[in-house]
């Protein structure tokens, strides 16, 4: 099994950014990521959410930024494993690591945790019938809005995530139906009142998605109405979650790393190095005093971490990581 320089555990953006670093300074790198997608809660949670305080945006949305740094780190060509969780961490002789995952195992000199608030989980939707059609009608992390292109969807949520997908949703789908537990809506107003002025949305509060419905393919949600009852059947080919995940550290619990409360790992500032040799972390998930958790000290952290990486990958070029400028036969590899 051919060992990688670097694997990363988590596809966020703090995760895609080191790809991009571990690639720019010649070292091969995976990236092991429990969502099927690339992007973390900027694609699961906040796509239309704009961000004000990421360097080089006046601002920009989750789905954007997510997209460019996608970009950036598939343009260094990293080994990819979505739909994957990492399991067990174990040493090997030589100094490096055996990473077990949910699909078969990664060997990896080095690895940097960018976990954020650990694996994401969706909360399943309480509806008779949705569990047969997930994935197939039924969706928790939305695919491609090309699938939703003339149809009626169904979005279950009354948060920023279930606004957010409904908004997007809607510049494809004939009908958008908006279903929400209760009379008031926690998203924010202004994401409310953009809602609202879109024809083909219809807010459906207060109501409760109870059934699921269809053959081979979906084709009908089954709404409650809460306040003086009744039940109405709506037409519909797919039926997005908007309620959100659950995040869990799970198996990163027990690979011997020292953590700072229930959900952030110790590092030591100056290099990101967790207590395990060859293992650091960076991002939300990165603790030591004075940590802010931004995105943009997420990239930081990761130009930190660099360095050390790549001096335990490459113990003859310890020291500081060279300007990019210097490295142009890496930067100028033809794009993927």
């Amino acid at each position: 099994m051919e060992a990688h320089d670097l694997v990363i555990v988590g596809g966020g953006p703090v995760g895609l950014f080191a790809a991009a670093m571990a690639g720019l300074h010649g070292m091969t790198a995976a990236i092991v990521e429990s969502l099927p997608q690339l992007g973390g809660q900027l694609t699961t949670l906040y796509p239309e959410k704009r961000i004000f305080d990421v360097a080089g945006f006046t601002s920009v949305t989750g789905a954007d930024l997510a997209e460019a740094l996608i970009a950036q780190a598939l343009h260094y060509r990293p080994a990819l494993r979505l739909g994957v969780t990492a399991e067990t961490l174990r040493p090997l002789d030589d100094g490096g690591y055996v990473l077990v995952t949910s699909d078969g195992q990664l060997a990896t000199r080095t690895v940097l945790v960018t976990a954020g608030l650990g694996a994401f989980t969706p909360r399943r939707l309480p509806a008779e019938g949705a569990e047969r059609y997930e994935g197939a009608g039924v969706y928790y992390v939305p695919p491609g809005l090309r699938e939703f292109r003339g149809k009626d969807v169904v979005v279950v949520g009354g948060g920023d995530t279930a606004l957010d997908w409904a908004w997007e949703i809607a510049q494809h789908a004939r009908r958008v139906y908006l279903v929400h537990r209760r009379p008031e809506f926690r998203a924010q107003s202004g994401s409310l009142d953009r809602i609202r002025q879109l024809a083909n949305v219809h807010l459906k509060a207060p109501c409760e998605l109870k059934a699921v419905q269809g053959g081979d393919t979906l084709t009908h949600a089954v709404l409650e109405h809460l306040e003086g009852g009744g039940a109405e059947t709506l037409r519909a080919q797919a039926i997005v979650s908007g309620l959100g995940f659950h995040a869990q550290l799970g198996p990163l619990k027990e690979w011997g790393l020292t953590f700072q409360g229930s959900h952030a790992i110790a590092v030591d500032p100056a290099t990101m190095a967790t207590n395990l040799p060859g293992v650091y972390a960076a991002g939300d998930i990165a603790a030591y005093p004075g940590k802010v958790k931004l995105i943009a000290t997420g990239f930081g952290e990761v130009g930190i971490a660099m360095g050390p990486i790549r001096a335990h990958v490459h113990p003859e070029r310890k020291g500081a990581l060279p300007h990019s400028t210097s490295l142009k036969a890496v930067a100028d590899r033809p794009t993927v």
